[in-house]
């Protein structure tokens, strides 16, 4: 982390803000819960946003954010909810995936919401011990859909939560230990042994769901007579879709499979997308296959605004299908146009300005910690402006010496982070910052002519 005293880039041009979900209101039941979560961290790998949601008639991409951050959230859902009883044990939740998604049709909108923990048993030394993984996924469809998304990430967490319900504690704490610090930034424990990636043997068959992929489990039996049939048209050279068909008893080609997630024919591995079979390849420790781009959404929504579903259905047909390269997480079975576990990009970099309009604070200048590290110090008509490269974990910052008031979330790496030194007279317990929109940043440095900060 490196320190610039200055104004140098505060009039950068401003950005939309990101749609923040709020899960506050929200509620868990866990039944016969023998556990509460003392602690969560987060250990995305990239943990700038939650996905995307879209907003208006038009609906233009918006990053989603949980509010105020991915831990802060989840740990107050979850001590509301689920208190501490006398004989709990104290378990430790470390995020492994948490994503919204919205996919838009000519005719609907389908939210999905799905949330991947790994569960540890804290020790009295307070070691870790590896107690499950889970995931969830839970989708729905309608008109406009961006509303949806607290209720479906707190029933996919729910869910997560009550596959921890049965835990043999004792077997539990006979395993290895772990310092919690190594945690975040360790892989998953459970997806160094899936099957589907350690088996050397591919066995034929159908599978019903991803786990069954995933296990490398198919359904061996009736046996399958697999069509290839070839995709025509610019840059799907050599590309076929597959028609698994059902094996009548004497040989001959029956009916055609349905309703399954994926097979495999003993040497490859297929994968349904958009009522498609696709050939699966495997990419690292995932898989990957090109298949047919989506609609353009706003393409979609103008020829909808034009020409109404007609138009929509035109723009839709003349958006989509151009062959693009697809991954699948084998963490919780996503399908994403881009590497798994990266669908956020973000750059090294992000500037922090800091500042203090006249009247906020006296002419004493006041000291400025982020992350328990003093950067600087400010008093009124000053600016702090900091180059940010710690991508792991979330920011703390922190006005003066009170811990208590530290003003805590998780910089996105997209944009300049704007923060204003504030007073609240009547709340002492309020950080004395808060963070404000580029918009409102850049216009307050302009107006206020800031001197650096020790000037």
């Amino acid at each position: 982390m490196a320190v610039g005293l200055g104004v140098g880039g505060a009039a950068s041009p401003c950005a939309a803000q990101s749609h923040e979900i709020d899960l506050s209101t929200q509620a868990l039941a866990v039944p016969g819960r023998t556990f509460y979560i003392r602690q969560v961290l987060d250990g995305r790998p990239v943990r700038a946003g939650i996905g995307t949601v879209r907003r208006g008639m038009a609906n233009v991409p918006q990053r989603a954010d949980l509010k105020p951050t991915v831990t802060l959230a989840l740990q107050a859902l979850l001590t509301q909810q689920l208190p501490a009883q006398p004989t709990d044990q104290p378990v430790l939740a470390v995020v492994r995936a948490l994503h919204v998604q919205e996919d838009l049709t000519f005719t609907t909108e389908q939210a999905t919401d799905e949330v991947a923990l790994d569960f540890y048993l804290l020790d009295a030394q307070g070691n870790a011990h590896f107690a499950g993984s889970t995931h969830e996924t839970v989708q729905s469809k309608g008109l406009e859909t961006t509303g949806r998304h607290p209720r479906q990430l707190a029933q996919a967490l729910q869910a997560c939560l009550v596959q921890l319900a049965g835990t043999d504690w004792a077997a539990v704490a006979a395993q290895p230990g772990h310092p919690v610090a190594e945690l975040p930034a360790a892989r998953p424990v459970a997806r160094q042994a899936y099957p589907v990636l350690t088996d050397s043997v591919r066995p034929a068959g159908f599978y019903r769901t991803f786990l069954d992929f995933r296990n490398n489990t198919p359904v061996a039996s009736p046996a399958l007579v697999v069509v290839p049939e070839r995709v025509f048209g610019k840059g799907w050279g050599g590309v076929s879709t597959y028609t698994p068909y059902l094996q009548e008893p004497d040989g001959r080609r029956g009916a055609q499979l349905r309703g399954a997630w994926g097979f495999s024919d003993g040497r490859q591995v297929y994968l349904l997308h958009r009522k498609r079979y696709w050939q699966l390849a495997r990419q690292g420790d995932t898989f990957g296959f090109v298949g047919p781009s989506v609609a353009d959404a706003g393409a979609v929504s103008t020829g909808a605004v034009l020409g109404g579903l007609a138009g929509a259905a035109l723009a839709s047909a003349s958006t989509s299908g151009r062959p693009t390269d697809y991954t699948l997480s084998l963490l919780t079975g996503r399908v994403s146009t881009l590497a798994e576990d990266d669908y956020v990009t973000t750059p090294d970099t992000v500037l922090l300005h800091i500042y203090c309009r006249k009247s906020s604070l006296g002419t004493k200048p006041e000291p400025v910690y982020l992350n328990e590290k003093l950067v600087g110090q400010l008093s009124e008509n000053q600016l702090l402006t900091i180059s940010y490269t710690e991508h792991v974990g979330e920011m703390h910052l922190r006005l003066g010496t009170r811990k208590d008031r530290e003003l805590v979330f998780q910089p996105d790496f997209l944009h300049p982070i704007y923060v204003k030194v504030v007073r609240y007279p009547d709340d002492e317990t309020r950080p004395p910052m808060e963070l404000v929109s580029a918009q409102v940043g850049t216009f307050d440095l302009r107006v206020i002519k800031p001197r650096a900060a020790g000037e």
